[in-house]
């Protein structure tokens, strides 16, 4: 399938170079336009094609997500802690976003929650949720997704 690409891609790209050399500037010699050296140009071409599919075909690294939490009612679980690690790990320290999904607290005290994130690396970060003030809760879940910051071209 490649080789059906790469044909005309080079064929695309031979025209497009023998196009620009017909814009050449006047003081340059009018000869070259005649004397395309049509194998030197094929081979560079060839290269240059082997380049950009190496580039395309490099593992890009996309996003993970996952879930972290617990929901254990009537019996009380929190505070709740874990290390979340990526998997693979990110080539640098991603972007991390994260929300509360679920939260199911008592209708007789103050619904207070915290969530805490810490120690966050190409490798995994540290996820936390606790409440306090006496606040009694049974569940509470954090979705969350991790994307490099930016892709190479």
């Amino acid at each position: 399938m490649y080789k059906m690409y790469t044909k005309t891609l080079l064929a695309t790209l031979l025209v497009i170079q023998i196009a620009d050399m017909v814009a050449l500037p006047d003081h340059l010699n009018a000869t070259m336009i005649g004397s395309v050296d049509a194998s030197q140009l094929n081979r560079e071409l060839k290269q240059y094609i082997k380049e950009q599919i190496k580039q395309a075909s490099r593992t890009r690294q996309g996003c993970q997500s996952g879930v972290f939490g617990k929901h254990a009612y009537p019996e009380m679980k929190f505070p709740a802690s874990a290390y979340i690690t990526f998997n693979p790990p990110f080539t640098a320290t991603p972007a991390l976003v994260y929300g509360l999904y679920l939260y199911d607290s008592s209708k007789n005290t103050n619904s207070r929650l915290v969530t805490d994130v810490s120690n966050l690396s190409k490798s995994g970060f540290n996820l936390k949720i606790k409440t306090f003030a006496g606040t009694k809760m049974w569940g509470a879940r954090i979705s969350w997704m991790a994307c490099p910051k930016s892709f190479e071209n």
